[in-house]
């Protein structure tokens, strides 16, 4: 599986929505009609699935699912490197 159809499967498995209804211009809030806890939940179980922890600053900054693809990108990144 690609990192954007993980990110999405964690997405749709924690709001209850199919993974068709998800892309990456989603937008968690306008969308997919979640709140911040929702989305703090998003957060936490990508942090358990992709083995990484995203700072506040990143939390605060998503909006869509291309954001959070970014951020899980930019932290495996950084625990590679």
């Amino acid at each position: 599986m690609t990192l954007k159809e993980n990110v999405i499967n964690v997405v749709s498995w924690v709001a209850k929505i199919a993974p068709n209804r998800i892309c990456l211009s989603t937008s968690i809030q306008d969308d997919l009609h979640l709140d911040e806890i929702d989305k703090m939940s998003i957060i936490l179980e990508l942090e358990k699935w992709f083995n990484i922890e995203l700072t506040r600053e990143d939390a605060d900054y998503v909006d869509t699912i291309k954001d959070l693809e970014d951020c899980v990108l930019k932290y495996q990144e950084k625990y590679a490197a």
